[in-house]
Protein backbone atom coordinates (compact mmCIF):
# COMPACT_ATOMS: atom_id res chain seq x y z
CA UNK A 1 0.00 0.00 0.00
CA UNK A 2 2.61 2.17 1.28
CA UNK A 3 5.62 1.90 -0.96
CA UNK A 4 8.77 3.17 1.24
CA UNK A 5 12.67 3.52 0.76
CA UNK A 6 14.52 0.82 3.57
CA UNK A 7 16.09 4.42 4.95
CA UNK A 8 11.69 5.87 5.88
CA UNK A 9 11.30 1.75 6.99
CA UNK A 10 14.14 1.98 9.49
CA UNK A 11 12.85 5.56 10.77
CA UNK A 12 9.51 4.55 11.68
CA UNK A 13 10.92 1.13 13.34
CA UNK A 14 13.67 3.29 15.94
CA UNK A 15 10.59 5.68 16.35
CA UNK A 16 8.52 2.61 17.57
CA UNK A 17 11.33 1.57 19.56
CA UNK A 18 11.72 5.23 21.18
CA UNK A 19 8.14 4.92 22.09
CA UNK A 20 8.12 1.97 24.17
CA UNK A 21 11.02 2.93 25.55
CA UNK A 22 9.54 6.32 26.53
CA UNK A 23 6.02 4.70 27.77
CA UNK A 24 8.40 1.95 30.05
CA UNK A 25 9.96 4.46 31.53
CA UNK A 26 7.10 6.14 32.43
CA UNK A 27 5.28 3.16 34.01
CA UNK A 28 8.63 2.47 35.90
CA UNK A 29 8.60 6.23 37.75
CA UNK A 30 4.65 5.73 38.39
CA UNK A 31 5.37 1.85 40.10
CA UNK A 32 8.45 3.63 42.30
CA UNK A 33 6.55 6.18 43.47
CA UNK A 34 3.28 4.57 44.75
CA UNK A 35 5.77 1.95 46.52
CA UNK A 36 7.49 4.89 47.94
CA UNK A 37 4.29 6.13 48.49
CA UNK A 38 3.11 3.23 50.66
CA UNK A 39 5.80 2.78 52.53
CA UNK A 40 6.02 6.61 54.16
CA UNK A 41 2.67 6.39 54.28
CA UNK A 42 3.04 2.86 56.89
CA UNK A 43 5.97 4.94 58.28
CA UNK A 44 3.77 7.60 59.13
CA UNK A 45 0.91 5.85 60.98
CA UNK A 46 3.24 3.63 63.16
CA UNK A 47 5.05 7.29 64.19
CA UNK A 48 1.09 8.56 64.94
CA UNK A 49 -0.29 5.66 66.42
CA UNK A 50 2.04 4.66 69.39
CA UNK A 51 0.31 1.76 70.16
CA UNK A 52 1.39 -0.10 66.95
CA UNK A 53 5.16 0.75 68.05
CA UNK A 54 6.62 -2.52 69.59
CA UNK A 55 7.92 -1.40 72.69
CA UNK A 56 10.02 -3.47 74.86
CA UNK A 57 9.50 -2.98 78.81
CA UNK A 58 12.07 -1.85 80.94
CA UNK A 59 13.63 -4.67 84.07
CA UNK A 60 13.02 -3.15 87.65
CA UNK A 61 16.08 -4.59 89.88
CA UNK A 62 16.47 -3.94 93.45
CA UNK A 63 20.30 -3.83 94.22
CA UNK A 64 21.61 -3.14 98.15
CA UNK A 65 24.55 -4.74 99.87
CA UNK A 66 27.76 -2.95 99.60
CA UNK A 67 26.83 0.24 96.98
CA UNK A 68 27.02 3.84 97.41
CA UNK A 69 23.35 3.90 97.03
CA UNK A 70 21.34 1.08 97.00
CA UNK A 71 17.76 1.11 95.89
CA UNK A 72 15.19 0.22 93.21
CA UNK A 73 16.59 1.34 89.84
CA UNK A 74 14.89 0.72 86.07
CA UNK A 75 17.18 -0.80 83.58
CA UNK A 76 17.09 -1.93 79.68
CA UNK A 77 16.74 -5.69 79.32
CA UNK A 78 20.23 -5.63 78.13
CA UNK A 79 21.67 -4.22 81.31
CA UNK A 80 24.29 -6.40 83.36
CA UNK A 81 24.81 -6.28 87.12
CA UNK A 82 27.87 -4.32 86.16
CA UNK A 83 25.56 -1.24 84.64
CA UNK A 84 23.22 -1.72 88.21
CA UNK A 85 25.98 -0.71 90.40
CA UNK A 86 27.55 1.98 88.23
CA UNK A 87 23.50 3.13 88.63
CA UNK A 88 23.68 2.60 92.34
CA UNK A 89 26.70 5.21 93.01
CA UNK A 90 29.43 2.34 92.11
CA UNK A 91 30.62 -0.12 94.65
CA UNK A 92 31.42 1.02 98.06
CA UNK A 93 34.86 0.57 99.33
CA UNK A 94 34.41 -2.54 101.23
CA UNK A 95 32.25 -4.48 98.72
CA UNK A 96 34.06 -7.73 97.66
CA UNK A 97 33.38 -7.95 93.77
CA UNK A 98 35.45 -10.73 93.19
CA UNK A 99 32.14 -13.21 94.53
CA UNK A 100 29.86 -11.84 91.88
CA UNK A 101 29.61 -12.04 88.24
CA UNK A 102 29.24 -8.56 87.19
CA UNK A 103 28.78 -9.50 83.43
CA UNK A 104 25.57 -11.51 84.52
CA UNK A 105 22.38 -10.62 82.73
CA UNK A 106 19.20 -9.35 84.71
CA UNK A 107 15.70 -10.37 84.82
CA UNK A 108 12.81 -8.56 85.95
CA UNK A 109 12.20 -8.20 89.59
CA UNK A 110 15.86 -9.11 90.51
CA UNK A 111 17.39 -8.60 93.82
CA UNK A 112 21.29 -7.96 93.68
CA UNK A 113 23.32 -8.14 96.83
CA UNK A 114 27.12 -6.60 96.44
CA UNK A 115 28.95 -8.88 99.10
CA UNK A 116 30.89 -7.07 101.45
CA UNK A 117 34.87 -8.10 102.16
CA UNK A 118 34.36 -10.35 105.29
CA UNK A 119 37.01 -10.87 107.82
CA UNK A 120 37.90 -13.70 110.92
CA UNK A 121 38.48 -12.35 114.23
CA UNK A 122 42.26 -12.05 114.01
CA UNK A 123 41.02 -8.91 111.03
CA UNK A 124 42.01 -11.44 108.04
CA UNK A 125 39.60 -11.55 105.07
CA UNK A 126 37.71 -14.02 104.21
CA UNK A 127 37.10 -14.77 100.83
CA UNK A 128 35.29 -17.98 98.73
CA UNK A 129 38.56 -20.29 99.03
CA UNK A 130 39.66 -19.75 102.42
CA UNK A 131 37.95 -20.91 105.69
CA UNK A 132 38.92 -19.56 109.12
CA UNK A 133 38.76 -20.94 112.03
CA UNK A 134 39.78 -19.34 115.56
CA UNK A 135 40.60 -21.05 118.76
CA UNK A 136 40.42 -19.68 122.23
CA UNK A 137 43.84 -17.72 122.88
CA UNK A 138 43.22 -20.17 126.55
CA UNK A 139 44.61 -23.20 125.27
CA UNK A 140 42.91 -25.24 128.74
CA UNK A 141 39.80 -23.50 127.14
CA UNK A 142 37.31 -26.55 125.57
CA UNK A 143 35.39 -23.16 124.14
CA UNK A 144 36.78 -22.76 120.44
CA UNK A 145 34.85 -20.50 117.98
CA UNK A 146 34.75 -20.82 114.69
CA UNK A 147 33.93 -17.50 112.11
CA UNK A 148 30.28 -17.78 110.59
CA UNK A 149 30.09 -18.90 107.06
CA UNK A 150 28.68 -17.11 104.70
CA UNK A 151 26.23 -18.95 102.47
CA UNK A 152 27.13 -16.20 99.51
CA UNK A 153 30.63 -16.99 98.87
CA UNK A 154 31.54 -20.34 100.31
CA UNK A 155 32.75 -22.57 98.55
CA UNK A 156 31.41 -26.50 98.68
CA UNK A 157 34.31 -27.56 100.95
CA UNK A 158 33.35 -24.98 103.61
CA UNK A 159 29.33 -25.34 103.09
CA UNK A 160 29.97 -28.91 103.78
CA UNK A 161 31.09 -28.20 107.07
CA UNK A 162 27.74 -27.57 108.23
CA UNK A 163 25.87 -30.55 109.85
CA UNK A 164 23.33 -32.35 107.50
CA UNK A 165 24.96 -30.50 104.41
CA UNK A 166 26.87 -32.83 102.28
CA UNK A 167 28.04 -32.47 98.90
CA UNK A 168 24.69 -32.54 97.26
CA UNK A 169 23.17 -29.72 99.01
CA UNK A 170 26.28 -27.76 98.99
CA UNK A 171 26.04 -28.43 95.18
CA UNK A 172 22.80 -27.11 95.39
CA UNK A 173 23.23 -24.18 97.70
CA UNK A 174 25.94 -22.93 94.75
CA UNK A 175 23.58 -23.56 92.07
CA UNK A 176 20.55 -21.98 93.64
CA UNK A 177 22.70 -19.01 94.32
CA UNK A 178 24.27 -18.25 90.56
CA UNK A 179 20.85 -18.93 89.39
CA UNK A 180 18.84 -16.40 91.24
CA UNK A 181 21.62 -14.33 92.72
CA UNK A 182 23.07 -13.99 96.67
CA UNK A 183 20.91 -14.66 99.97
CA UNK A 184 19.28 -11.44 100.94
CA UNK A 185 19.04 -13.27 104.86
CA UNK A 186 20.41 -16.85 106.27
CA UNK A 187 16.21 -17.88 105.98
CA UNK A 188 16.69 -18.01 101.90
CA UNK A 189 18.42 -21.01 102.22
CA UNK A 190 15.59 -22.71 102.95
CA UNK A 191 14.45 -21.99 99.03
CA UNK A 192 17.31 -24.57 98.14
CA UNK A 193 15.59 -27.65 97.77
CA UNK A 194 16.37 -30.48 100.26
CA UNK A 195 17.01 -27.74 103.02
CA UNK A 196 13.79 -27.57 105.16
CA UNK A 197 13.01 -25.80 108.54
CA UNK A 198 14.50 -28.64 110.62
CA UNK A 199 17.89 -28.38 108.78
CA UNK A 200 17.76 -24.78 108.81
CA UNK A 201 17.08 -24.72 112.62
CA UNK A 202 20.75 -26.30 113.28
CA UNK A 203 23.00 -24.84 110.78
CA UNK A 204 20.88 -20.88 111.40
CA UNK A 205 23.41 -20.14 114.36
CA UNK A 206 26.36 -21.29 112.17
CA UNK A 207 25.49 -19.07 108.55
CA UNK A 208 25.55 -15.35 107.69
CA UNK A 209 25.07 -13.56 104.39
CA UNK A 210 27.72 -10.58 105.06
Amino acid sequence: MFNLSNQEKITIILLFVLIIIGVGIVLNKNINREDNFMVNRTSDIIESNPAMQIEIPPLIIHIAGAVKNPGVYQLKPTDRIVDVVKIAGGAGEEANLDLINLAALLKDGQKIIIPYKTYSETGEEINANTYSYTASADSSSTDSTSAKININNANAAMLQTLSGIGPVLSERIIEYRNQNGLFGVIDDIKDVSGIGEKKFEGIKDLICVQ
